[in-house]
């Protein structure tokens, strides 16, 4: 993907998503109280942020861990794995934040060689999910609350939705433009 590509997606993504919470405030706000406690989709991301983080583990040539590399293979299988069996409670979140930090990582690897000063954007983006992940994946519980508190309050969630769909916009608006 290009740079341009990832402001395109991503400011698509977030119009849509902003759109959905502004538009359908009522089943957008049930299913954001609904997914932290999924299991399936958890299931999902969480195999899906294990195979990724393990294949790129396998690509990665450095000779200091080049002995062991089998051996965390092995280990990161087991543990995604193990995740999915033995820690079922807020996998959907657990799983996201996995896959979050690994979208980040692909996100910034693109970015870095940009000298666009409008690339910045995409790394504050990024470093705010990172923190945001850190922070959920040790406490996932906050995103439940987080959803609650969007919902809590009739309009706040369609507001926040205009929000998201106005830097979507401005992402989309980045990618078409400045971006190259």
């Amino acid at each position: 993907m290009t740079l341009s590509q990832i402001f395109l997606v991503l400011g698509a993504a977030h119009a849509a998503a902003g759109l959905w919470f502004s538009l359908s405030p009522g089943p957008a706000g049930a299913w954001l109280r609904r997914f932290p406690r999924q299991v399936v989709p958890g299931i999902f991301l969480m195999l899906l942020g294990t195979a990724w983080f393990v294949w790129n583990l396998q690509r990665t040539d450095v000779s200091d861990f080049a002995e062991w590399q089998p051996i965390l293979l092995a280990g990161f299988v087991l543990l995604g794995v193990g995740c999915c069996i033995f820690v079922q409670d807020y996998l959907a979140i657990r799983g996201g934040t996995v896959v979050a930090l690994l979208v980040c990582d692909y996100f910034l690897d693109v970015r870095r060689p940009s000298d666009n000063p409008w690339s910045v954007v995409l790394s504050v983006w990024c470093y705010g999910v990172i923190v945001c992940s850190v922070w959920w994946v040790g406490s996932p519980w906050r995103v439940r609350d987080l959803a609650s508190w969007m919902t809590a309050v009739p309009g706040r969630l369609q507001r926040i939705g205009w929000g998201l769909a106005g830097f979507g916009a401005g992402m989309v608006a980045l990618g078409l433009v400045a971006i190259r």
